[in-house]
């Protein structure tokens, strides 16, 4: 038997393994949105005692529904544009590359912070046309080695509530300045999603809380004025929502009719440049 991986991270960093952890126990469901085994493949390789995440169900639905309705994005810009850039932003341990098995003309970026890459190339195997990028996002030298020529989906899931509004602000401009042309996709939260967020019991063990609020998607135009909403769900995947608790499904129900209730959780897709 192989000895497990130990982990040297920040408590930020270590917010990873949340998802993680979260993506591996609802792939095991029968009936699984994800059916990611690669995530139940990893946490057996690490030390660590995920049993201490206290996740509820209603939690690991909405966790794994937020990675369906982005892996769907991923798929559709890549069916489009068969030669592209993917460039997973905060990749962690995430599988999102091999549960979508790209092209070969699809180059994919795993970006992350440099202690969090080097744990991901002890757990996965590698994967042609996958290269990994050790780099603080805020920073601008790491987008030089991407190429800005091809079309380019980025993807942040579980990134950017993190940051404050100047530095989201800040890596979407510097996003959106280097490529050509593409698609910007990430999960946002209003400022009672933040507040409600930051109080569950989850999130204080991680000793790390959420900044960023977006009240109004469309205000991010005027912020970064190459974006352009495409699309603002706060619907989530509806085929899965029936997966949810009751007292969830009912509170989720109700709150459609109500804006800011409704923008509680977002998903988002903005276009920029000549897309």
């Amino acid at each position: 038997m192989n000895p497990k991986h130990p982990i040297s991270l920040t408590n930020l960093q270590k917010t990873l393994l949340i998802t993680l952890y979260a993506k591996a126990i609802e792939s095991a469901c029968q009936d699984s949105i994800l059916k990611d085994r690669f995530a139940a493949e990893a946490i057996e390789q690490i030390d660590f005692d995920f049993s201490r995440f206290q996740l509820s169900h209603n939690a690991i639905v909405a966790l794994a529904i937020r990675a369906k309705a982005l892996d769907r994005w991923t798929e559709a810009f890549i069916e489009e544009h068969k030669q592209a850039n993917v460039v997973h932003i905060g990749c962690g341990l995430d599988s999102r590359t091999f549960r979508l098995r790209p092209g070969k003309d699809v180059t994919w970026w795993d970006v992350d912070y440099p202690e969090v890459i080097s744990l991901r190339e002890k757990i996965y195997p590698k994967q042609p046309g996958c290269r990994l990028l050790g780099a603080n996002i805020l920073e601008n030298d790491w987008l030089k080695t991407i190429s800005p020529n091809v079309p380019t989906i980025v993807i942040a899931e579980g990134v950017l509530p993190y940051l404050s509004e100047a530095d989201a602000s800040k890596f979407l401009a510097n996003v959106v300045s280097h490529f050509q042309a593409g698609q910007i996709a990430f999960d946002a939260y209003n400022r009672w999603g933040i507040w409600w967020l930051n109080r569950l019991p989850i999130m204080r063990q991680t000793q790390e809380r959420l900044h960023w609020a977006v009240d109004d998607p469309r205000l991010l135009e005027k912020t970064v004025p190459t974006l352009r909403l495409n699309v603002e769900n706060t619907n989530g995947l509806p085929e899965f929502v029936p997966r949810a608790g009751f007292w969830a499904r009912t509170a989720f129900r109700l709150s459609r009719g109500v804006t800011p209730l409704r923008r509680i959780g977002q998903l988002l897709l903005y276009d920029f440049g000549r897309f």
